[in-house]
């Protein structure tokens, strides 16, 4: 990498944008760039296994590389082929990267397909075949071959998909007969985050962000800043971006950053690729007026801007208020700590009302010492001060910093911007990955199983609302409906931290009393944080409105399907609420003599 040192900061970090040559890929080049940036991933061991062994095995074997768009398939396999000589050697492998494409105009993606896995076909399995083959698809891709007319010529793979499931949202150890044929990697069921008994983490970025600031001899952007503050201390003390990177250094702010990431893609669904999450450094790093700047023009930017500008262009302002940068900063948008309420937080805001001089409470709750020049700018008289730096305007820019620094990098640790919904929702997340059952009673029993019977109004531990005509505020009817889980007994993992998991739980519960004919007859629903975050509302008090039913439409389905298995047809429950006094009838049909009988219980 020492070609790069003679490249200033801003040059190195323009490697990190989405825009940049770096940030495409492909198979016949792996730059020493993307040599030092490459982390290993759980899923890359996996994949390089299969490879070994396809490599020495007497058979030929097809190796599939299954995922979504923007997951790594391309960057891992062009590192594998970058790392073994006999992946170049055609005769040996051949590497088909993109299925979504057509080598000829007149041929489909799918016939190029079929054309490519010729020898993996039910016929061509017959013949002696010298030559693996590594396909990096996309899971629809792959369910559009399978399901084609050119499925009917690989009807072996195809029931090797179905039998691993790699098309469905379940993670199968299951062997099958075509293993000594097929192998595959589905990038799917791998993230970018882990889980743990104490909540999520993640070592890829983690290590992405390692290698952007550790303080080694090899790492380009370390040499650059260094490079950059000795060309003129005084100038880079003022650098907005050189200070960012400073603050990005601090192990504090990237757990910070690292939980801010892993809650949008839990809470908002975001799919981080690498190349996004490096353009998310860059952003963050990077202020919107400096970002197509020369090293020149930006040292130009600095000798004239003054202390407020400077403030605004700080990492915390570029993490919580770039918001149209990517959708990784409209994910965070939606759960920036601004929008958070805590008592402690409140205190501290009314103090910021009351000072003339928000110094103070810089000083008093957060490690300032990662922000000299900053503090140096907050003293009363400072030369580099403005007179309308005490606009009302700029009061305000000091207030969000104070509650983002708050955030970031407070002097004591504490609790006010915490989301217990969301640690309760991992942890529960984890141990049914694990297959914990123990662990999940309280899942089951309350937070699920109350709002089940709350979902619709009044229900409680055996009666349910049946919605009979127009909704009612007067009259309600219910029936009798005794649920309960229903587990399946399988081993646990004896891992303390996953890799491999799904991102919803599928939960089944059975109404008390009723045969099914097997556990595939038994409703289930999936629960994501968004459903689980409602039905804890719901558990709570809360309503659900039209537009809740309409968004989790299946959750409203397999309340119906549980309902439709009740005693409605030999005994409902009229309930008369009136002036604060609640009476209840029963209206009962009783078979043995056809006869109705109602009466107040």
């Amino acid at each position: 990498m020492a070609d790069t040192v003679s490249e200033h900061f801003i040059d190195i970090l323009k490697r990190c944008k989405q825009s940049s040559k770096e940030a495409v890929e492909n198979l016949e080049s792996f730059s020493a760039f993307k040599t030092y940036m490459h982390i290993q991933r759980p899923v890359e061991l996996e994949l390089e296994s299969h490879i070994n062994n396809a490599y020495t095995a007497l058979n030929a074997r097809l190796i599939l590389i299954c995922g979504g768009v923007g997951d790594g398939k391309s960057h891992i396999l062009s590192y594998l082929k970058n790392k073994y000589d006999f992946l170049n050697d055609p005769t040996v492998f051949y590497l088909h990267n993109d299925a979504t494409e057509s080598f000829s105009p007149h041929k489909t993606s799918i016939e190029t397909l079929a054309s490519v896995l010729r020898n993996f076909s039910d016929e061509g399995l017959q013949q002696n075949n010298p030559q693996n083959i590594i396909l990096a698809i996309n899971l629809g891709a792959l369910n559009n071959f399978i399901d084609s007319e050119y499925g009917e010529s690989f009807k072996r793979l195809r029931a090797y998909v179905e039998q691993k499931k790699i098309l469905e949202s379940v993670i199968s150890n299951e062997a099958s007969e075509d293993d000594h044929i097929f192998q595959y990697v589905n990038f799917s069921d791998y993230h970018m985050y882990q889980l743990t008994d104490q909540g999520p983490k993640s070592s890829y970025i983690e290590g992405i962000l390692n290698k952007i600031t550790q303080k080694t001899e090899d790492n380009p952007f370390y040499q650059a800043y260094l490079s950059d503050v000795a060309e003129n201390k005084e100038l880079a003390a003022k650098n907005p971006i050189l200070q960012n990177y400073e603050l990005l250094q601090q192990d504090t702010i990237q757990q910070r950053i690292i939980d801010l990431l892993i809650q949008a893609m839990v809470k908002e669904k975001l799919l981080i690729s690498t190349r996004a999450l490096l353009d998310f450094i860059y952003n963050i790093l990077v202020p919107s007026n400096m970002e197509n700047a020369t090293h020149q023009q930006i040292q130009n930017m600095i000798h004239s801007q003054d202390f407020e500008s400077y403030t605004k262009c700080l990492l915390p302002f570029q993490l919580f208020e770039k918001v149209d940068a990517s959708a990784i900063h409209q994910a965070i948008d939606r759960i920036n700590p601004t929008r958070i309420r805590s008592e402690v937080l409140d205190d501290h805001l009314i103090g910021f009302k009351s000072r003339k001089d928000g110094a103070y409470l810089f000083a008093q709750y957060i490690d300032i010492n990662h922000l000299s020049y900053f503090a140096r700018g907050l003293i009363p008289n400072s030369p580099w001060r403005n007179p309308e730096d005490k606009s009302q305007d700029f009061k305000r820019t000091l207030t969000k910093l104070f509650v983002y620094l708050y955030y970031l990098i407070p002097k004591a640790s504490h609790r006010s911007f915490n989301d217990k919904v969301y640690e309760e929702f991992m942890r529960n997340l984890f141990y049914w990955n694990k297959k914990e059952i123990s662990k999940l009673s309280k899942l089951y029993r309350e937070d699920v199983k109350d709002a089940i019977y709350k979902w619709n109004g009044e229900g409680n531990s055996d009666l349910i609302y049946v919605q009979i005509g127009q909704p009612q505020t007067q009259y309600y009817a219910l029936q009798k409906l005794e649920i309960e889980p229903h587990i399946t007994r399988t081993s646990s993992t004896t891992e303390n931290e996953l890799y491999k998991f799904l991102t919803m739980m599928t939960l089944q519960f059975k109404v008390r009393n009723v045969n099914y004919i097997d556990d595939n007859t038994i409703p289930s629903i999936d629960i994501d944080f968004s459903l689980y975050s409602l039905l804890l509302q719901i558990k709570n008090g809360y309503r659900p409105n039209k537009k809740d039913k309409f968004q989790f439409i299946k959750f409203v389905e397999f309340i119906d399907k549980l309902s439709n298995v009740g005693n409605q047809g030999e005994e409902i429950v009229f309930e008369s609420k009136q002036f604060g006094k609640s009476t209840r009838y029963r209206l009962k049909y009783d078979a043995t003599f056809d006869q109705y009988s109602f009466m107040e219980t």
